[in-house]
């Protein structure tokens, strides 16, 4: 069984959790975290793109000059394409990216992307928020400590200051369904993404700086996702 350091909520490590070695020491396959990813992202697209074509475009139903006899080239429409207003020529139009992947494979790909970000370092387990009341001030205090503790942050010279949000990083906190009420106290952190344990988003998994993940929710990631490998 392998560990994972567990943060207390002023950044200071304060216990271990443990992880299955089938996640913590797979062998990660980048092509299938890129073929989830990709596959993800194109199903996210709404695909309602369009251009309107000569025959689309308002006006030109009448020939702008005769045939013959004008000295100028000879024109059907105004709307055509060469025209100023006019249609657009082999342009947009509405069309699904829809990309079907399998379902287990999908979840082994998340599974690639999750045993990734263990052996990079870049997890860090806590117990919970452990809120009376939704706050969002308290929890950007507890996140962004845990955040510097762990040194999920890429640095670039910035820290998470209270003050100022520009550049900072993004870091992405996973907590478990039973948790649902801390959602309210985290959505409102510009930098943070809450991401639910039962419905985890490759995009989101994998584009962080690192995860943040309550001992609740790596338990149940560990019982999903080791069964699969």
């Amino acid at each position: 069984m392998a560990t994972l350091k567990v943060y207390s909520q002023t950044g200071v490590p304060s216990g271990e959790a443990t992880l299955s070695d089938k996640l913590a020491q797979l062998k990660v396959n980048q092509h299938l975290i890129w073929e989830v990813i990709k596959a993800e992202q194109a199903n996210a697209r709404q695909g309602t793109h369009k251009a309107k074509t000569k025959g689309e475009v308002s006006g030109g139903g009448k020939k702008p000059w005769r045939q013959k006899g004008t000295g100028n080239a000879r024109q059907g429409s105004i709307r055509a394409p060469q025209w100023r207003h006019g249609g657009i020529v082999f342009g947009p139009q509405p069309r699904s990216y829809q990309e079907d992947i399998p379902r287990r494979k999908k979840q082994i790909g998340l599974a690639h992307i999750f045993a990734a970000k263990v052996q990079q370092n870049k997890v860090a387990v806590y117990d919970g928020l452990q809120l009376e009341k939704p706050s969002t001030k308290t929890a950007f205090k507890v996140v962004s400590a845990i955040a510097e503790g762990a040194k999920l942050h890429d640095g670039a010279g910035k820290k998470l200051r209270a003050s100022n949000n520009d550049g900072r990083p993004t870091v992405t906190i996973v907590y478990a369904p039973a948790e649902m009420q801390q959602l309210k106290s985290l959505r409102n952190i510009p930098w943070l993404r809450p991401l639910n344990s039962a419905q985890l988003k490759a995009t989101e998994l994998f584009y962080n700086s690192g995860l943040i993940v309550s001992r609740a929710a790596l338990a149940e990631i560990d019982k999903k996702y080791s069964a699969l490998l």
